[in-house]
């Protein structure tokens, strides 16, 4: 049993060391690059990195909220254009329907010569009226 204690012991006395050793490697190539110990070159490429993957990181970002400002702007003139053409084509969507419902020639019930003209008269302005819809 105190064999295998000491084992342990020793295992511990190892990682807190190896960590201690990983940790001050850390801090002497931080310090370095800060003040510049490890050369003017590798400095400056440090920061450049940093200020590289930060203008990168802004660049997303603004991308990401130009795709949010682009899409609302879709949606909103797509609400105005619904806002401008909705009640006139409401209005034209009735006159068409009431414009059938007078003239067709399924609807009619009338005498031949009334019949005839009502056929005559829905045929030429039923084109028209498809024109107007299409735009």
């Amino acid at each position: 049993m105190v064999e295998l204690l000491g084992v342990l012991l020793g295992a511990a006395v190892f990682a807190l060391g190896v960590l201690a050793w990983r940790l001050l490697r850390w801090l002497r190539r931080s310090l370095g690059l800060l003040l510049g110990a490890a050369g003017p070159g590798h400095r400056l490429a440090a920061l450049r990195g940093a200020r590289l993957r930060a203008s990168r990181a802004l660049a997303r970002h603004q991308a990401a909220r130009i795709a949010a400002l682009a899409a609302e702007l879709e949606r909103a003139r797509r609400d105005l254009r619904l806002a401008r053409a909705g009640p006139a084509d409401d209005r034209f969507r009735r006159a068409k329907q009431a414009f059938a419902f007078h003239f067709h020639p399924d609807r009619l019930t009338c005498a031949e010569p009334e019949r005839g003209i009502r056929t005559r008269i829905f045929q030429q302005f039923w084109g028209v009226l498809r024109r107007i819809e299409r735009g």
